[in-house]
Order: C-alpha cells, then sequence, then structure tokens
C-alpha cells in the first residue's frame, strides 16, 4: 500500500515542473524573442529498465532538467525604426552590468546620449564590440539586411554608416551530435532578465544565416492554445496521482484502525 503512495507521488512531481514551465511560457506569450521551455523526462530510460527485466524505480523524481526551444518566431510589423527582428539565426549582443548576453528581443531605443539601447537601458553591441550611437541629427535612420545603421544628417545632408549590430550565432544549437551526446547540457541557459548566456566551451561566430528586419519584432514562439491545452492535460493527470494517494491512504487508514483491531 505505501509502494502505491510513493509511485502516484512520483507521477505529481515531474508533473508540477511541467506546469510550472507552462505556466512560464503562457506568462511570457506577450513578450519579443521569447523562446518556450520544455522538460526533459526520464521515461525513455526508465522504459528500457522494464523491458528489460529491471524494476523501474519509480521512486525518484522523474524530470531530468529543461530545454529550450528555439523555433523561429513569427514576425510582427510595428513600424518603430528601432524595432528589428532576426529572421534566421543568431542572436544580438547587449552589454548587461553581468558582461555581454544575448537576446532575441530587437525591442531597441535610443537613449538621451544616442545609444542605442535595450528596455533595461543596456547598450546594444556593434560588430567590434563597441555601443552605437544615433546622433539626434539622425531623424530616420535605415537598418539594411545585415544590421548596418545608415543615416541622413538632415542639417548637413550628408549620408554616413554609423555602425553595424553584431549578430552572434552558436553553431552547437544546431549540431545533432553535440545534441545527442549532452543532451542534459545546453549551449545557451536564460538568465533572470531573460538573456541567453553561452556555456563555457560553447564557440560563438558571426551569424550568416539570416536576415533583419527593421520595423519588425520576432513574437514569442509560444502557442496560448496548444499551450493550454498541455496546461489542462497536466493539471487532470496530476489530479488523477492526487486521488489516487486519497484513496490509498483510506484504504491504509481502515487497514490499520478498522481490520486490524481485535475484537
Amino acid at each position: 500500500m505505501i509502494e502505491g503512495i510513493y509511485i502516484s507521488a512520483s507521477g505529481m512531481l515531474p508533473k508540477s515542473s511541467r506546469h510550472e514551465a507552462i505556466a512560464n511560457n503562457l506568462a511570457n506569450i506577450e513578450v519579443p524573442g521569447f523562446k518556450k521551455d520544455s522538460m526533459f523526462l526520464r521515461e525513455v530510460r526508465e522504459a528500457k529498465k522494464q523491458n528489460s527485466g529491471d524494476y523501474p524505480d519509480w521512486r525518484i523524481n522523474r524530470l531530468e532538467g529543461t530545454w529550450t526551444d528555439f523555433e523561429q518566431g513569427s514576425l510582427r510589423r510595428t513600424g518603430n525604426m528601432f524595432n528589428m527582428a532576426i529572421s534566421g539565426q543568431g542572436f544580438f549582443a547587449v552589454e548587461t552590468p553581468d558582461g555581454v548576453q544575448y537576446t532575441r528581443n530587437g525591442s531597441f531605443a535610443r537613449d538621451d546620449q544616442g545609444t542605442l539601447v535595450n528596455l533595461l537601458g543596456h547598450p546594444v553591441m556593434d560588430v567590434n564590440g563597441e555601443t552605437i550611437t544615433v546622433p539626434a541629427t539622425f531623424e530616420a535612420p535605415i537598418i539594411d539586411a545585415s544590421g548596418v545603421i545608415k543615416g541622413r544628417d538632415e542639417l548637413l545632408g550628408i549620408d554616413s554608416i554609423l555602425g553595424q549590430l553584431q549578430i552572434t550565432d552558436f553553431p552547437q544549437l544546431y549540431d545533432p551530435l553535440h545534441k545527442a551526446q549532452t543532451p542534459y547540457q545546453p549551449v545557451l541557459t536564460k538568465s533572470e532578465n531573460g538573456f541567453y548566456v553561452p556555456q563555457p566551451g560553447m564557440v560563438q561566430q558571426a551569424a550568416d544565416q539570416f536576415e533583419l528586419a527593421q520595423g519588425f519584432l520576432e513574437q514569442a514562439n509560444v502557442q496560448p492554445v496548444l499551450e493550454m491545452v498541455k496546461m489542462i492535460d497536466v493539471y487532470r493527470s496530476y489530479e488523477a496521482d492526487q486521488r489516487a494517494i486519497q484513496v490509498q491512504d483510506s484504504t491504509l487508514d481502515r487497514a490499520v484502525n478498522d481490520v486490524g483491531v481485535v475484537r
């Protein structure tokens, strides 16, 4: 009887973690460039043990970890000249207090010093690792598909190249051999502010398979209907395990207090 309670409880633990991941995906559905998270479970390993005649270790939490789905999100037109979306591979580089970190969120602005920054005020990096300055005299800078920023000084009538956005890529993200060898060691991990931080030893290179779209933002790659269906399914499954524990606990209570009483 206690064995059954352990089995039911071990099934509730990964469902609780999955529910948290799904809720986080839904909470960030309006965040540009957000990439949804999913869970690694130990089901395949346990099934192999069962098929070989070994006893599955159901008492241990079967949650192995999380992984991020970097599938391209759809592009939404905003018309803002400092909104940029990457179509293809790569990440914007941003200078944060914790060093250079990466993002797909191209919602940028020009601060009072003319520096190109994200919504948290962190400077956006150019191809040389420097900040990008867009003086106020350049009222409508043009950013081409390769990230080159061009502007025309309306006072002087001079066209200038103001810089080029740094678009960095990580080839291990797309390497199936790397994924097979290290399924639980992600190339990039998310920081508290939603930036991506490369793990030690990961190769960084200039992206070459992308096009930049000015006046657009990449939407989160979360499908709300699908995530809601997953949430309902996980909730019902969790509820079923909870009821199973209650039934077993009630049966155990009767076995101890009623059946076991000597009259």
